[in-house]
């Protein structure tokens, strides 16, 4: 939290919302969503809960472990991931629903679009808010907390943590919890897992530039 200035908590709070729409949108390519989303979609369409007050609810919990555990890594980010992130991507995709229909429709080229366009505001906007360096989401911290508190090194950390998330829907789906909608899970989320890194890179040094 050192150093805190205008444009700094303007990318905490663009590069969020930004964020929430590329998930928004990854969501209506049908193509599958980065794991953690993907799980709270999931679960949040099985039991009736809307995904904005889900999100916030399973974030709160871990946000525990941030607490306890990882202190330095809350800010301003952290907040602002915690209480906005799921409601910006429930409402935001209801908008694009209202406008476009259901992605479903959509022949399989049209949504490999509509997923390439997501992945790149996605990234665009996690790199923003990343950058302002003013704490991360709980869900993130979990990864850089075991990388602090074990040996094992945090790329093969957040390939566990982005796995017990795929665990989950897959769970999900054999229970009958969510009617066999594999829909949460796909291209997309395999996409997120191995290449949003190296996506996000490509924008970092562009936010470093205004934000710094």
């Amino acid at each position: 939290m050192k150093n805190i200035t205008g444009k700094k908590i303007t990318a905490v709070i663009l590069g969020n919302s930004i964020l929430g729409i590329g998930v928004a949108l990854l969501r209506f390519s049908q193509m599958g969503n980065d794991p953690f989303c993907a799980a709270n979609m999931a679960l949040s369409d099985g039991s009736g809960i809307g995904l904005g007050v889900f999100q916030m609810a399973v974030s709160l919990i871990l946000f525990i472990v941030q607490l306890i555990c990882g202190r330095k890594y809350i800010g301003l980010g952290t907040i602002v991931n915690v209480f906005l992130l799921g409601y910006i991507v429930e409402y935001v995709g209801k908008g694009i629903e209202l406008i476009a229909g259901n992605g479903q429709s959509y022949a399989l080229w049209q949504q490999l679009i509509i997923m390439a366009v997501a992945l790149v505001i996605l990234s665009f906007g996690l790199a923003m808010y990343q950058v302002a360096d003013m704490g991360v989401s709980p869900y993130d911290y979990l990864a850089l907390g075991m990388t602090d508190h074990m040996p094992t090194q945090y790329f093969a950390n957040r390939i566990i943590t982005d796995g017990v998330c795929v665990i989950v829907i897959l769970t999900a789906v054999f229970v009958k919890f969510i009617g066999w909608d594999m829909s949460h899970l796909g291209v997309g989320t395999v996409i997120t897992v191995f290449c949003l890194g190296p996506l996000v890179q490509v924008f970092t040094g562009w936010h470093e530039k205004w934000i710094n």
